[in-house]
């Protein structure tokens, strides 16, 4: 991957993006960091901007990392959660228990980079907030097969709480 215009900056496209969505976020470097708080849940999700790569890649991370003693559950829930999932994939950091959900892009030669911008956010939000109840509830003990069958019949976020996060992607 090269990027065919070396002018171009897919930092001004995601900021472009935000700013018309009147999505609030700070920059550190080329990172866009989001702050979230819906339905008493608070998190961080981040937009890095690769323009040498010609990707975006926007990472939800879990506000609580994993203890040590929970971690082999925490990695049994992300793998069932992954397995069906077309878009995206749930990480953990097994040196410190870190979880994210992360949906990336190859940009290149795209036209109109807020238009994947706003599917690449929405999906991102909405299958972070699927899944983010299971995996509190793995973290204080929960079982992983249990808890994230629970998230796939329906049982994470509310759809009020999906609605009004994805507000602003309409």
């Amino acid at each position: 991957m090269s990027n065919n215009n070396s002018n171009k900056t897919y930092k001004v496209d995601v900021m472009r993006f935000l700013d018309a969505a009147d999505i609030r976020y700070q920059m550190r470097g080329d990172t866009f960091i989001l702050p979230y708080n819906v339905d008493g849940d608070e998190w961080i999700t981040a937009i890095k901007v690769n323009n040498a790569q010609d990707t975006i890649c926007i990472y939800s991370m879990y506000p609580q990392n994993a203890p040590a003693d929970r971690l082999s559950a925490v990695c049994e829930f992300i793998t069932r959660a992954n397995y069906d999932l077309q878009i995206g994939n749930w990480e953990l950091d097994i040196r410190d228990g870190e979880c994210r959900f992360k949906t990336s892009v190859d940009v290149e030669g795209s036209e109109d980079v807020p238009a994947l911008m706003k599917q690449l956010l929405r999906r991102n939000l909405a299958t972070f907030r699927r899944y983010v109840p299971g995996i509190r509830r793995v973290i204080n003990g929960g079982n992983a097969k249990d808890c994230c069958d629970e998230c796939e019949r329906g049982g994470g976020a509310t759809a009020a709480a999906l609605i009004q996060l994805l507000a602003a992607l309409q």
